[in-house]
């Protein structure tokens, strides 16, 4: 069925963006995106240089709205524990998000990927250790924190893709809050 609608950039980055998740940055190319869109190979040259140009678009808008958009809403909760949980409540609740940021960490080898990646994981660990120093560890425990709770988060995405995650999500983020000494969300 022919599409009606003129295309934009970000839908096909969004596009892109899927397929990223699915195959890596191999899977972005142009064929197999205007398929995705419905749209043909040619309408993809009156809004992009190149392939490369298209996988950036991609990378930019995961940063954005995975990343950005979501630090931007957290900073609006005051308190740090609670920005922690529902943080960690989000991050488990769409379970594609880890398993696109898994696969963007073991691609880091593109070195469009590697930036964009490095850049990310740099920010999200900077939310989550404010966070922690906020609620009064040191900043180098703030950090180790950090480090462990996202570890914890790209662990959880990794047994995700094996078919062993956890049974009971909510369960699941009160126990990786409670060593922290985050009491249960409601």
């Amino acid at each position: 069925m022919p599409r009606t609608a003129r295309l934009t950039r970000d839908d096909w980055a969004a596009a892109a963006l899927d397929a990223l998740a699915e195959g890596g940055p191999s899977a972005v190319a142009v064929e197999p995106v205007a398929a995705r869109l419905g749209a043909s190979k040619s309408s993809f040259y009156w809004l992009f240089e190149n392939r490369q140009a298209l996988l950036d678009a991609a990378l930019e808008r995961w940063e954005r709205t995975q990343t950005e958009t979501v630090a931007a809403r957290l900073a609006e909760i005051p308190d740090p524990a609670e920005r922690l949980r529902r943080l960690v409540h989000q991050a488990f609740a769409a379970p594609d998000y880890g398993d696109l940021t898994l696969r963007l960490l073991t691609a880091s080898d593109d070195p469009a990927v590697r930036s964009v990646a490095e850049r990310v994981t740099r920010r999200r660990l900077a939310v989550i250790e404010t966070a922690f120093a906020e609620l009064g560890h040191s900043p180098e425990l703030a950090r180790h924190y950090a480090t462990m709770s996202y570890s914890t988060y790209l662990g959880a995405a990794a047994l995700r893709r094996v078919g062993a995650a956890p049974e009971d999500p909510h369960a699941y983020v009160d126990a990786v809050l409670a060593p922290f000494g985050i009491p249960p969300g409601a």
